[in-house]
């Protein structure tokens, strides 16, 4: 039941897709009850976990909290099919894994609720290593430079987005159509038709896991010719100098390389190890 503080804020749709979130799926769920803007709903779409991550949802017992089951298998799949449940004027991806500060939601509607000619706010947010190392980002905040910056790599880290629910059906919501940065693809698409932002205020906990793509050289290539890919597309749909392909092609490639040699080196010394 929606409070006397709730009844003229916009509804907010908290959506995080699922797969093996133990254990910490409770917090992050946790933590989206703590937030200090009380107008939300949260929605959970399992993607056919294989821990006792269904178990747990199945335990919670909230009236703002509906758990669902991916019809299909997959990131995609689990992240279009949650959007349909969503009811919300906003959207707000939170991945099952990461924890949202207490002020996160309140401040991103503030935002687009001042700012009605952006239709997607980001935010900084800190990545906590499995060390305990944590890393402050400092990313981008304007509508320019972000435009600029989706040409070379996805700038505004998904679970720290809100985006107009209207926006997401107007580009089709998630691209099902590639293999990697749905993320970045969906950033594009919004940004050719809306301003974009990040708030500078770090409002997420990011856990950061061991990047795979380099420990399969087959996945890691694919994902570099995505990368090239996509910062043409970024290129063409946002009107973007076409110098900046040449420029950013050279950048991906040379990062990729860098990150390729790095991990076989990295093999060969533990191999001389043993």
């Amino acid at each position: 039941m929606a409070t006397s503080n709730s009844v003229n804020k916009p509804l907010i749709s908290v959506l995080a897709t699922v797969f093996k979130g133990m254990p910490l799926l409770p917090r992050t769920v946790q933590a989206i009850q703590a937030q200090t803007y009380d107008h939300w709903e949260l929605i959970i779409v399992d993607d056919h976990s294989e821990d006792d991550s269904m178990a747990y949802l199945k335990s919670i017992q909230h009236e703002k909290i509906k758990v669902f089951v991916n019809p299909d298998k997959g990131r995609g799949t689990a992240l279009n099919y949650g959007l349909t449940q969503c009811k919300g004027k906003y959207i707000a991806i939170n991945d099952a894994d990461d924890v949202s500060v207490p002020e996160r939601f309140a401040l991103q509607v503030a935002f687009l609720e001042q700012n009605l000619e952006y239709g997607l706010v980001g935010a900084n947010f800190i990545k906590i290593f499995p060390d305990g190392k944590l890393d402050y980002s400092d990313k981008d905040t304007q509508n320019e430079l972000l435009r600029k910056k989706l040409s070379l790599h996805s700038c505004i880290q998904h679970s720290t987005v809100m985006v107009k629910s209207e926006l997401m059906e107007k580009i089709g919501r998630y691209n099902l159509n590639i293999k990697f940065m749905y993320d970045r693809d969906m950033y594009i698409r919004i940004a050719a038709i809306s301003k974009i932002a990040n708030l500078s205020e770090h409002l997420v906990y990011i856990n950061q896991h061991e990047n795979q793509f380099f420990l399969n050289t087959y996945k890691g290539w694919l994902r570099f010719t995505y990368q090239i890919r996509y910062s043409n597309i970024a290129i063409s749909l946002l009107h973007l100098p076409v110098s900046l392909y040449f420029i950013n092609t050279y950048i991906i490639a040379k990062h990729y390389l860098k990150t390729y040699i790095k991990m076989k080196v990295s093999k060969y010394i533990k191999q001389g190890n043993k």
